[in-house]
């Protein structure tokens, strides 16, 4: 037993340590792009993430899609190599690459060993800024999405999750997945991609993320090399926030599926406010593991569902707390009326210090073994830059959660788990 406790201590250092990972250096390039430095020496490894205010969120509803759609674009060629180069020269060097879509940010990045920096850097400026948008490859890359599109409908819980945004966000472009809509991924043009292009993917607001082992002084000689000619852009003003009903909501919908399911939620702050930390320790507490509130009174004691969850994701404008159900439908009722106990329990009885710790140290130990990679470390600190909190809150984060208290729970669940919320089901 003693040993098991000592290895789990010095695993947890060891994370600690891993996720410390260097001090944070910033400058700026005259174009407006923002570039943050971690070295990291221990690690023969480098990391750059582009981070772009080019999400969803940005898009008009005629544009539904169109942010992924580009995304997927970038990697099927440049103006200087086409998709079988590009992907030579990425094999080549040993690199990974990714490219994501967010409600609030896209992204790209490439990991790469040391020795292979400045090629990595040449070839991520490339793929960021000079897509070719070669017709051949947007109608491939068109027939993949509308086939993504088609098959959320074979998945009950996506069918539910839109019905719920619908419900919840009405037009605005948080209603919408990121992959977009049938109707407007079939009108695309090259000139939709080459304007949205031009728009969005500009050094205004945009930050490149660098952790590794690379030193500062060649962190910045290779950021004015390759990224110093992108256009500044004009400013882009911050997307306007989503309005609320200011009421409670239900919504249904009949589906071919044998089980139906369950969705209620509720308005929640964004990542800057100062409720943060404690919705997501709240949401752990609830859903997000097996030893979950919601699992263990829904599943396990009452066997009302065979999927139970909550999630609170972290946005830039406004966030959603949901919490979800797979069910029989003749469970609904009951579920539902369940729920609302386990949330006005919530609210009315002190959290206990010990299921309080152990929610605190399962969140913990899950975002610091997400920082073990140079990857991951280079992404946590763009993110949170361009999520608005500034990098610093990367280290800050684990601090304010371990300060959450049963207090400071029970008093954000009044605050936010009120009678105006949203309920979906979808089932026969």
């Amino acid at each position: 037993m003693k040993k098991f406790i000592f290895i789990a201590i010095s695993l947890f250092a060891a994370l600690t340590n891993a996720h410390a990972g260097g001090h944070v250096n910033e400058f700026t390039l005259a174009n407006g792009i923002k570039v943050l430095h971690k070295e990291i020496t221990d690690n023969p490894l480098v990391s750059a993430q582009l981070f772009l205010r080019a999400g969803s969120v940005n898009e008009k509803e005629t544009e539904a899609g169109l942010a992924n759609f580009v995304q997927v674009l970038l990697m099927q060629g440049t103006k200087n190599r086409d998709s079988e180069k590009l992907s030579r020269d990425i094999e080549d060097i040993g690199a990974s690459v990714s490219t994501d879509v967010d409600n609030d940010f896209c992204t790209l990045g490439i990991s790469v060993m040391d020795a292979k920096t400045d090629k990595a850097m040449e070839l991520l400026a490339d793929v960021a800024f000079n897509p070719a948008f070669p017709a051949e490859e947007i109608e491939k890359e068109r027939t993949n999405v509308l086939a993504g599109i088609r098959s959320r409908q074979d998945h009950l819980h996506n069918v539910a999750d839109d019905l719920f945004l619908k419900t919840f966000y009405g037009n605005h472009p948080y209603s919408w997945p990121d992959i977009g809509k049938k109707e407007t991924v079939s009108g695309f043009m090259r000139a939709d991609l080459e304007r949205w292009h031009k728009n969005n993917y500009t050094g205004n607001g945009t930050v490149l993320s660098i952790a590794g082992n690379i030193t500062l002084e060649k962190a910045k000689k290779l950021a004015e090399m390759f990224f110093s000619s992108v256009p500044p852009g004009a400013k882009q003003d911050e997307a306007r926030p989503p309005a609320f009903p200011g009421h409670k909501q239900v919504n249904s919908k009949n589906s071919k599926f044998q089980q139906a399911y369950l969705m209620i939620g509720w308005p929640a702050p964004n990542n800057a406010n100062k409720d943060f930390a404690t919705l997501k320790v709240l949401n752990s507490l609830l859903g997000g593991r097996m030893s979950g509130r919601l699992f263990t009174e829904l599943r396990e004691k009452l066997g009302l569902a065979y999927e139970v969850n909550s999630f609170y994701p972290s946005r830039k404008l406004s966030s959603r707390f949901v919490v979800y159900m797979g069910l029989d439908k003749k469970n609904i009722p009951v579920a539902e009326k369940r729920i609302m106990e386990i949330i006005a329990d919530i609210k009315q009885t002190p959290v206990s210090d010990k299921e309080l710790e152990e929610t605190k140290n399962y969140i913990r130990g899950i975002y610091l073994l997400d920082h073990q990679t140079i990857g991951r470390k280079a992404w946590y600190t763009g993110f949170w830059e361009i999520m608005g909190a500034g990098y610093s809150y990367d280290d800050q984060y684990l601090e304010k959660l371990m300060s959450v208290s049963s207090q400071s729970i029970q008093s954000a669940a009044a605050a936010y788990f009120t009678g105006d919320y949203i309920q979906v089901t979808v089932g026969q």
